[in-house]
């Protein structure tokens, strides 16, 4: 049975015409936060799908760059930040042939400040995006004084690549939060109220959770102390850290969203020095606060335990005593890429056995978590004895989603309505 309205055909385009633009601000209203990229973003994990690595070259760290810009490219993409003011782009893709690097997958990405700084991931930008492909970028405040300019470095960037920019007042570090993607963040008391003591910790924890966009605030009391600040004073007789007061990152990382690798001393080494009682003593200490820790959605995590790496102790004079004081060393200070996990070693020709058995150790447990991806491991030592790691020179990439193109014009349009 057919019903007629009566309408003319100039009133039936009418008609139509309106229900369509009803639709339209309708859906438009209704998709507003998700158009304007109001939120909800958030940082997504390092075991998330990456789209590149970051490298920040610096002459001083050369050959250790080398080698882990080689191994990474072999399989994996990585964005080689250079300062135009010092180094010419030219110079350091000829260095890259010499060792032939793949140069397909490097990025040479240039940025103009005064000084080279090679910690990318204390710095380095955090990109947030939500489900439906928008993305944004969020800085902290950089606290080493001498290399304040580099606040700047994630500003040019998102200028560069023409990405939304906030910037937050918190002192804040990279190595010093560690985060699941999904909404929890686990940060260190001593680190957080050391970089920022004006601050009470749930001001820094409101903090964090507005910024990164964090539901669920996992706080540990202290790092290793190979981390402790040498003018702190020895940690135990005359043993100093030689670190940078606690980065999370040195001992304490996700593997997945609900799966948190913790190192542990093996209870032989305990006999090899008092010192190595107190990494015991306080790793033990984070051990007991995770394990009674829940994620963003109320879960227990699982948490699987990997070897504590040889400690070293170097001699040195300080004050006209003779003291020793003891690099970073830590397997934790790993790279992850999409399909490469990059640890450190440390057993050289020469080397104790037991120093060569630990890296076996530690390359197994790895290779057991991280089973669809390739084990690689790269000496680290010289970047221990300057308070950091090989995870420290890096920062990843999440891969970026993008919007449909329909959302995208939607966009379009719903600026234009709003003038």
């Amino acid at each position: 049975m057919k019903i007629r309205l009566g309408l003319t055909e100039t009133q039936g385009l009418r008609c139509c015409l309106f229900v369509l633009l009803s639709c339209f601000f309708f859906f438009a209203n209704g998709c507003k936060q998700e158009l304007e990229l109001k939120g909800p973003t958030n940082p997504l994990a390092e075991f998330d799908p990456q789209e590149s690595t970051f490298i920040c070259w610096t002459p001083t760290f050369q050959e250790i760059s080398l080698k882990l810009i080689q191994e990474i490219a072999k399989v994996d993409h990585v964005t080689l930040f250079y300062n135009q003011r010092n180094q010419q782009p030219e110079k350091l893709e000829e260095l890259l042939k010499q060792r032939k690097i793949n140069l397909k997958n490097v990025a040479l990405t240039p940025f103009k400040l005064e000084n080279d700084n090679i910690w990318i991931r204390d710095y380095g930008p955090i990109i947030m995006q939500n489900d439906e492909g928008y993305h944004e970028m969020v800085s902290f405040n950089y606290h080493h004084e001498e290399n304040q300019e580099y606040n700047l470095f994630t500003e040019q960037y998102a200028t560069k690549m023409r990405i939304p920019f906030m910037r937050s007042s918190l002192f804040s570090a990279g190595g010093g939060r560690e985060i699941n993607g999904r909404g929890t963040i686990i940060l260190i008391e001593g680190h957080e109220k050391y970089i920022n003591p004006s601050l009470s910790l749930k001001e820094i924890e409101e903090e964090y959770k507005q910024k990164l966009n964090q539901k669920n605030v996992i706080w540990l009391k202290k790092g290793i102390p190979q981390d402790d600040l040498f003018d702190n004073g020895p940690v135990i007789d005359n043993i100093y850290g030689n670190g940078v007061h606690w980065h999370v990152d040195e001992f304490c990382r996700f593997a997945d969203a609900q799966t948190i690798l913790l190192a542990q001393v093996d209870p032989a080494d305990l006999a090899l020095d008092p010192f190595y009682q107190v990494v015991h003593e306080r790793l033990e200490e984070s051990y007991q606060i995770l394990k009674n820790a829940r994620d963003q959605n109320g879960k227990p995590f699982k948490i699987i335990r990997v070897p504590q790496a040889p400690i070293i102790f170097d001699q040195g004079n300080y004050k006209g005593q003779a003291i020793f004081y003891t690099p970073v060393t830590s397997y934790l200070n790993f790279v992850l890429t999409n399909n490469l996990v990059v640890i450190p070693s440390y057993y050289n020709p020469g080397d104790p056995d037991f120093i060569r058995q630990k890296d076996d150790q530690a390359r197994k447990a790895f290779q057991q978590v991280f089973g669809s991806r390739k084990v690689v491991m790269i000496n680290a030592t010289e970047l221990n004895y300057s308070g950091g790691g090989l995870h420290c020179i890096t920062m990843h990439k999440p891969k970026i989603k993008k919007p449909s193109k329909l959302k995208l014009k939607l966009n379009n349009a719903l600026k234009r309505w709003k003038g």
